[in-house]
């Protein structure tokens, strides 16, 4: 017989589990405990809002209409510039301000908001510049009220939010990067309270989109590019003659604008006309006007630090400069698909014609090779910019937290591929943000793989960890999350200022739902991707918004809280 003292012990044992929310730490990232060193700073932090500080107002007192960081980005750049071409999409969320004029039935004040506006960005100035959201149809209120209490001053949301662009492609205007090295850290100070805006009338995106309230933080393009498709107004038959008594009402939804889209041409950075319709496509900006490229480096890597050289190989890296030349084309599409020819190749042994993007191994050709006769695009793809280029952080009413962003999908039809956009999204368990008390929100993204600064330009898309905390405390957890990367939109410089590369604070975006055009307001631009995923707002207070882009551990998070957390409980 065996021996059974070899069983004689306790088969029920008990260990902390580490899923998704830590009750202590023995050791994270090497740090025992927090550190006592105060806020994290130095080039790390480089975003800055504190609305009890009056050095982030345009007018150094409490006006909420533009905020400005109080910190900037160290590898920040700013050359300078005026732009004439910024009211084609400034208008869309009241960075370019427009009032419709009475009597004014055939629009002649929106076509000078279009095309006569001009924003000046003076040179070296690098901080991040946040406007409060408006829109110009009249249908929508965003309310900010900048208060004060025991805590300071702070922005009162109910409705509106604030949005601003750390990036115009094409030009030497960047104040924060695309990518970072290892991850970012966003801290909000921020009170979840709809008490607060019960006496506020009026529609907001929220009455809209209920299913798009809370958010509170969102990255990436704005809209979708308006100019995706040819507008010639809603009633093409009303060209001229607007009257009040006419067929054409002169409001800002008719097309009682004179030109029409499709004959605006305007003029680009170096003169050359830009027509609005149809758009162009396969748009790319070329840095390197000669097309001259030194050899590569011996390391074999294909890019290297902007105007580094190897001295051994006499390589130069071509630079991203604002001195470009821009190459564009017309993509076609088959419009007809007969073969005049019959002439056939030898068919497959398993058929005719071959699964969507298979191959038999046979190098054979079908009747199915023939592509057939092609006819220019007069439409862009209106998702191809906003994929993977749309992420927003949300706190949900049953106090869960979270983000939404969108994904790419599609499906072989008639073995043609078809794109299509998919909503990725994940929350808390409810409750992690309590209703009318301040708490410390932070938005960590830890990437699984570091990569040095000078490495990134080809590096790779990463995949990530996705941690909210609340009050120095981890609360969710989201693995394998791809790195968020801002792109430029397929469409010239000079029509999509401002769209890219954009940040918010206090809600989503709109999208296209406040769009104006040369004939008033497209529908073809109304309900897109942007607009029924991101058009919602938090409600309620925040007080600061910080953004670091490396990767703080628990113990400078929870270092962050305690510096401040004796202002607000």
């Amino acid at each position: 017989m065996g021996n059974l003292k070899n069983f004689n012990f306790n088969k029920v044992d008990a260990f902390l589990s580490s899923y998704q929310y830590y009750d202590y730490y023995l050791a994270m990232d090497g740090y025992v405990f927090p550190s006592s060193s105060g806020s994290v700073s130095g080039d790390c932090f480089v975003v800055n809002y504190d609305f009890n500080n009056s050095n982030i107002y345009s007018t150094g007192t409490t006006s909420a209409d533009t905020i400005y960081s109080l910190t900037t980005w160290t590898g920040a750049t700013n050359s300078g510039y005026t732009f004439n071409t910024f009211g084609l999409t400034g208008i869309d969320n009241g960075h370019i301000t427009y009032d419709k004029t009475s009597g004014d039935t055939s629009n002649v004040s929106l076509l000078n908001a279009l095309t006569g506006s001009t924003v000046v960005i003076p040179s070296g100035d690098t901080r991040l510049i946040l406007n409060s959201v408006t829109g110009m149809t009249g249908a929508y209120e965003y309310p900010i009220d900048i208060l004060s209490g025991t805590t300071g001053a702070y922005a009162k949301l109910c409705g509106g939010f604030y949005q601003g662009y750390y990036k115009l492609d094409g030009y030497g205007y960047k104040v924060l990067p695309e990518r970072v090295e290892k991850g970012w850290v966003s801290d909000f100070w921020l009170k979840k309270s709809d008490l607060n805006c019960s006496g506020y009338t009026g529609t907001t995106l929220n009455d809209t989109y209920p299913e798009n309230k809370g958010f509170f933080f969102y990255m990436g393009a704005r809209a979708e590019n308006k100019f995706w498709n040819i507008f010639e107004g809603i009633n093409t038959g009303c060209t001229s003659g607007c009257t009040s008594s006419s067929a054409c009402t002169g409001t800002v939804t008719t097309n009682c604008t004179i030109p029409k889209e499709t004959e605006i041409a305007i003029s680009g950075d170096r003169g050359y006309p830009i027509r609005l319709s149809p758009p162009p496509l396969k748009i790319t900006d070329v840095s390197n006007q000669f097309l001259l490229y030194g050899r590569a480096g011996n390391n074999g890597s294909k890019c290297g630090t902007c105007g580094s050289v190897d001295n051994k190989l006499g390589t130069m890296t071509v630079c991203d400069t604002a001195t470009t030349i821009t190459v564009t084309g017309y993509t076609t599409e088959v419009t007809n698909t007969q073969n005049p020819f019959l002439i056939y190749g030898r068919a497959s042994k398993r058929g005719h014609c071959g699964t969507c993007g298979s191959s038999s191994g046979f190098g054979d050709e079908t009747v199915c090779s023939f592509s057939g006769f092609t006819s220019p695009l007069d439409e862009l793809d209106k998702n191809a910019d906003i994929i993977d280029n749309a992420i927003g952080f949300r706190i949900k009413d049953d106090g869960s937290i979270g983000y939404r962003s969108l994904k790419l999908t599609g499906s072989c039809v008639n073995n043609v591929y078809v794109s299509g956009v998919t909503v990725e999204e994940s929350y808390s368990a409810s409750g992690m943000v309590l209703d009318n008390q301040w708490s410390f929100v932070s938005i960590r993204f830890s990437l699984d793989e570091s990569i040095p600064e000078n490495k990134l330009l080809c590096a790779k898309r990463r995949k990530g960890k996705l941690m909210f905390y609340v009050d120095g405390k981890l609360k969710h957890t989201v693995y394998s999350v791809d790195e968020f990367i801002g792109k430029r939109l397929n469409e010239y410089k000079d029509k999509q200022l401002g769209v890219p590369f954009n940040i918010s604070v206090g809600g989503g975006s709109q999208g296209l739902i406040e769009t104006m055009t040369f004939d008033g307001q497209d529908p073809g631009d109304l309900g897109l991707n942007i607009e029924k995923n991101f058009a919602g707002t938090f409600i309620g207070d925040i007080s600061q918004f910080k953004l670091y882009i490396c990767d703080l551990d628990w113990g400078e998070i929870n270092n962050n809280y305690d510096a401040d957390k004796n202002r607000y409980i």
